[in-house]
């Protein structure tokens, strides 16, 4: 029979993308800082290569990608000389995208400073504090081999504004065919970010970055939270759980929230492969409930409980239970590739869920 349910899942991934918002983060630095290396890491992509650039000033492009959370303006040929117009240009920017919409704003700046350099120019002292009274400003010291701690010291007692000083070499150094040096830093660049933006926007940038898979866990799970308290505010009054309609759309809407947290897309064939090899149904009808219910069903303990009535309690344990499977599950196939198939993470997903117990509660 054909697969009924997408819709349903379809409006809710829609919901789930719409609440996440959008960052824009501001790119500076010099002719060969590597700042589209930086790029390339964080996202898996350079923005100017494969996204769409826009003329904002005449020193600044803002690209962006259809379907991205992630907005890049890059300042081009930023050099000593020209400093002052680029700054004044960057700050009329800032503050003419201070509207309503917090997705317009310019959210954060990476000031990129070659590390190998090893110079600091005033310019560059008095770009960063006065455009730190502006938006956050992270200084990233690239293409750095080592520590460098003394640059490392002089660039944090220069620039004291700037919010942050993180070290990156962000691809590994091959030398005949050997790493002769890892790459690091992009996991402390992309936490340190995520924390400087608004928190209501943080989940668009724990999707768009592609390296640091811990960071995608902890804004999951902050979903899973906001999901099980509102699956527990369902169900104060406790319901038949054939007849709990609210409880469902809660936690269809937390597994759309997590993939986009994940930065996987939607696809029905996606859909139809999760639903039917979790709930071990292949080729059943599913729409609303009955989603919520089949997966629900794989969970060792979860069939003592569904026949009952739905109190806060178990509505928070149940919703729960679910989120963490399906976390755990993308944890897996993400960590052995980027780009996973449906199968892989239903029979990931499945996995998962086997582990988990429901244990008794009081509602």
């Amino acid at each position: 029979m054909e697969f009924q349910g997408f819709e349903e899942f379809e409006e809710k991934f829609k919901e789930a993308r719409q609440k996440m918002g959008h960052v824009n983060i501001a790119l500076i630095g010099k002719t060969g800082v590597g700042k589209s290396t930086l790029l390339n890491a964080v996202f898996k992509e350079d923005f100017a290569e494969t996204g769409v650039g826009r003329p904002v000033t005449q020193h600044s492009k803002e690209y962006t990608k259809e379907g991205s959370l992630v907005s890049i303006l890059d300042t081009k040929g930023f050099e000593l000389e020209n400093y002052q117009t680029i700054l004044q240009e960057l700050k009329d920017t800032i503050n003419e995208r201070k509207t309503g919409d917090p997705k317009t704003h310019i959210h954060v700046v990476w000031f990129c400073v070659r590390s190998y350099d090893k110079r600091f120019e005033d310019a560059e002292m008095h770009f960063v504090e006065e455009l730190s009274k502006e938006v956050p400003v992270i200084i990233v010291m690239t293409q750095c081999e080592r520590k460098n701690q003394e640059f490392y010291d002089k660039i944090k007692e220069a620039a004291p504004s700037a919010r942050n000083v993180v070290r990156v070499l962000a691809q590994d150094i091959v030398e005949d065919g050997e790493i002769e040096k890892k790459a690091y830093g992009l996991d402390d660049l992309t936490e340190v970010t995520y924390q400087l933006i608004p928190e209501a926007l943080q989940s668009a940038f724990a999707s768009a970055q592609k390296i640091n898979l811990q960071l995608k866990k902890k804004d999951a799970k902050k979903a899973i939270a906001a999901s099980a308290t509102a699956a527990a505010a369902a169900c104060v009054i406790p319901l038949p759980f054939a007849d709990s309609a609210a409880l469902a759309p809660i936690q269809i809407g937390m597994l759309a929230s997590i993939t986009h947290i994940m930065g996987l897309e939607l696809s029905k064939g996606f859909i139809t492969t999760l639903v039917t090899s979790a709930a071990g149904v292949t080729g059943a009808t599913y729409a609303g409930r009955a989603i919520v219910t089949g997966i629900l069903k794989c969970i060792p303990g979860a069939g003592t409980v569904l026949g009952t009535a739905i109190g806060a309690a178990t509505a928070t344990t149940l919703t729960t239970v679910m989120g963490e499977a399906y976390l755990n599950a993308l944890l897996v196939v993400l960590a052995a590739s980027d780009s996973p198939s449906p199968e892989a993470i239903a029979e990931a997903f499945k996995k998962a869920m086997k582990k988990e117990k429901i244990e008794p509660v009081e509602d």
